[in-house]
């Protein structure tokens, strides 16, 4: 069975990280997950999840996230856990998903800072 990490070596980041409240579609194994994201980066994110999922030794986890530009595909694998929120480093994130999640962050921190959406520009074909 793999160590459960503490607090302090949950809260070690490489990268800054974005309170979200966005939708996880997950899989491990053959159970099927709806899970809420609470904090997420270029590098990972904070996930709550049931009892199941946390008590399970498998420390992989196939997800979705569901943004609004289209699904995030990744593999991530568990590297701390505290209450009912686990947190995950991205192993595998295809290019499509790497740029739909960069758009995502960057719109959450203009939103933070500005207080408004940003508007979109149409780029050239």
């Amino acid at each position: 069975m793999q160590n459960v990490e503490t607090e302090d070596d949950m809260e070690k980041r490489t990268s800054p990280r974005t309170k979200t409240n966005v939708i996880l579609s997950a899989r491990q194994g053959n159970a099927d997950y709806t899970l809420r994201c609470t904090e997420l980066s270029q590098t990972g994110l904070v996930v709550a999840v049931p009892r199941a999922l946390k008590s399970t030794p498998w420390p992989y986890l196939r997800a979705s996230l569901l943004l609004n530009d289209g699904p995030v595909h990744v593999l991530a694998r568990r590297v701390g856990a505290r209450g009912n929120r686990m947190a995950y480093s991205f192993i595998v994130l295809d290019d499509a998903s790497q740029e739909r999640l960069t758009d995502f962050l960057f719109e959450c921190l203009y939103q933070e800072q500005v207080g408004t959406r940003r508007q979109l520009r149409r780029r050239a074909a």
